[in-house]
């Protein structure tokens, strides 16, 4: 699985995913918490998306948000992947680490 999307700077839909299986496997909730706080950013992308469209004369604006947004994207991805990385549920390749589950 790809752990970041095309540019590299951003996690996947779905390594973001697999780290929810993970994120309980620490005590705090920041995994948690952060990985909330990446998905309302990415609705606020899309939202922003909509507002080019539905208000083209605010289109400047709502170009410049989405792009801040993006860029809030990023950082987040960044962190995400250093956390899980220093938690152990990322290796050194960026490969999610299997997680042994005993029933």
């Amino acid at each position: 699985m790809d752990i970041t999307v095309e540019d590299g700077s951003q996690i996947s839909e779905e390594a973001v995913e697999e780290l929810k299986k993970h994120a309980d496997m620490i005590e705090c909730e920041c995994p948690a918490r952060l990985m909330e706080i990446l998905e309302e950013v990415r609705n606020f992308t899309k939202y922003t998306e909509n507002c080019i469209e539905k208000y083209p004369e605010d289109k400047a604006t709502h170009k410049w948000l989405k792009s801040s947004s993006m860029n809030i994207d990023q950082l987040l991805s960044t962190t995400l992947i250093q956390l899980a990385r220093y938690e152990g549920f990322i290796n050194e390749d960026n490969e999610i680490v299997d997680r042994d589950i005993e029933d």
